[in-house]
C-alpha cells in the first residue's frame, strides 16, 4: 500500500464544532505503522508520509492523529521521537490558529520552539526534515491578534 492509496478524509475535523472526524483513512494509515520507527526508512513509513500529506492539505487534527502512531513506535529519547513531537505540536498549533484559539496556538508554538532547540534536532536532518523546514512551517502559521 502506498500513501497515495489512502484518500484524504471528507473534510477537516474541527473539535468542538459538532463535526465528526472521518476516521476510516486514518485507521488504515495507523494500521500500517511499523513496530519500530526507523529514521533511515522514513520513505517507506506510510503513516509518516500520509501525515505530511494530511498536514499539507489542511487536515491538522488528522495529521496529529496519524503522526501519533509513528511517535509511539519511536525509540525513547531518539531524534525521530523528538521530531514527531515537534510535528504533532505544529499540527496542534496550526489547528488552534485556524480555529481562532490564539492563546492556545501561541502556547503550542512556544512548546515547538522549546523542542526545536533540543540538541537532538540540531545538525543533520531527521527523517528528511531540516531545521529550515521546521522554521518555514512555524512561519506559515497565521496567528490572529491576541486580544
Amino acid at each position: 500500500m502506498e500513501e497515495g492509496d489512502l484518500p484524504l478524509p471528507r473534510a477537516p475535523h474541527r473539535p468542538g464544532s459538532g463535526s465528526s472526524p472521518d476516521l476510516a483513512p486514518l485507521q488504515r494509515a495507523k494500521a500500517q505503522a511499523p513496530r519500530r520507527t526507523d529514521p533511515q526508512a522514513w520513505a517507506e513509513n506510510l503513516p509518516y508520509r500520509y501525515g505530511w500529506r494530511l498536514y499539507e492539505a489542511g487536515f491538522y487534527w488528522e495529521a496529529h492523529e496519524v503522526w501519533e502512531a509513528v511517535w509511539l513506535a519511536c525509540s525513547p529519547q531518539s531524534r525521530e521521537r523528538l521530531l514527531l513531537q515537534v510535528l504533532i505540536q505544529l499540527a496542534n498549533a496550526r489547528l488552534k490558529a485556524v480555529m481562532g484559539q490564539t492563546k492556545a496556538a501561541l502556547r503550542l508554538l512556544a512548546e515547538v520552539e522549546r523542542l526545536r532547540a533540543e540538541p537532538g534536532l540540531q545538525g543533520a536532518p531527521v527523517m528528511a526534515v531540516t531545521q529550515e523546514r521546521l522554521t518555514q512551517l512555524v512561519r506559515e502559521i497565521q496567528i490572529k491578534d491576541a486580544k
